[in-house]
């Protein structure tokens, strides 16, 4: 059975490896070992390359919203782990085409992966960047400003 649930895992594990590689990512052998002695048909493939594709695409804008959203941290002190949940989700919300995904369901998605691979702070702090995402939206996309910081290559 296809879980969006564990495709959302997977997609935070194989940013977070991108993210923190100094060779060029391969897709495909990430899969291969990933899924080496498991099944991977619970993967929504089609979910993971959309999604992927556009976090990769829009980075940059991803990265100026989540700065804007927490303007208290330095966007390269921020924990790697909690700028991929936040893209995730807001690439949900703002680039997701094969379907429309809940706004609350992107945002409850995101603090459970940060319950599962992050800590109580992580949490706080995804769910409070996310709402005020929620509650101004057109004057966070209005106001954000372009910078210069980079997640992946």
């Amino acid at each position: 059975m296809i879980s969006r649930r564990k495709s959302r895992e997977f997609l935070l594990q194989a940013l977070y490896a991108e993210a923190n590689s100094s060779d060029i990512f391969e897709r495909d052998i990430f899969f291969a070992s990933f899924f080496e002695d498991t099944d991977n048909n619970s993967l929504d493939k089609d979910y993971f390359d959309t999604l992927h594709d556009a976090i990769l695409h829009h980075q940059r804008e991803l990265v100026d919203i989540i700065r804007f959203l927490a303007p208290k941290f330095d966007i390269a002190t921020i924990p790697t782990l909690h700028i991929i949940i936040l893209m995730i989700a807001l690439s949900e919300i703002l680039y997701f085409s094969l379907e429309k995904i809940p706004e609350s369901v992107s945002v409850n998605e995101a603090i459970e992966l940060a319950k599962k691979f992050s800590d109580e702070s992580g949490k706080v702090f995804i769910n409070g960047t996310l709402s005020t995402f929620l509650k101004d939206r057109e004057g966070v996309l209005a106001k954000k400003e372009i910078g210069t910081f980079y997640l992946f290559t």
